[in-house]
């Protein structure tokens, strides 16, 4: 009964993340947004190679058990290992070609900005439990560390 809930649960956070992303407005405006004084211009996609594997999971979710030594940030969303020790310092690694952050949704207890390509670290809390986060930058990204 959990899984079913967590795959309908990812399902319909996958719709609300393509309709945000989405662009049903014809005018011939480019969108931007300001981050730290540098104007971001969207830009369309192009095709991939076909060699380049593509996430399996819908857009902005993060996957339990998908990285052993700390959470990596690719396509957009965040893998995270099954579970980390009170206290643990945690690597972050961006695989992606903006800026992300992990930030808490608890106020306080992390917040980090990684820029494209590049690695930092956060200190996982002591307390045990169930923590969520997400991107400041890109609403849609979610993701959750279970600190046992």
């Amino acid at each position: 009964m959990k899984r079913i809930l967590a795959v309908l649960a990812a399902l319909i956070l996958a719709v609300f993340a393509l309709t945000a992303c989405s662009d049903n407005n014809d005018s011939s405006d480019n969108d931007s947004a300001d981050h730290d004084g540098m104007a971001m211009t969207s830009m369309p996609m192009t095709s991939m190679p076909t060699s380049m594997s593509m996430p399996s999971m819908p857009l902005g979710m993060s996957t339990p058990g998908a990285s052993s030594m700390g959470i990596v940030i690719s396509g957009f969303g965040y893998s995270t290992p099954e579970s980390v020790m009170p206290g643990q310092v945690l690597t972050i690694q961006n695989n992606d070609t903006v800026e992300h952050s992990v930030t808490s949704d608890t106020s306080g207890l992390f917040n980090e900005d990684i820029e494209a390509g590049e690695t930092e670290t956060i200190t996982v809390p002591n307390e045990p439990g169930t923590y969520t986060f997400h991107c400041t930058y890109h609403p849609s990204m979610r993701g959750t560390l279970t600190v046992k």
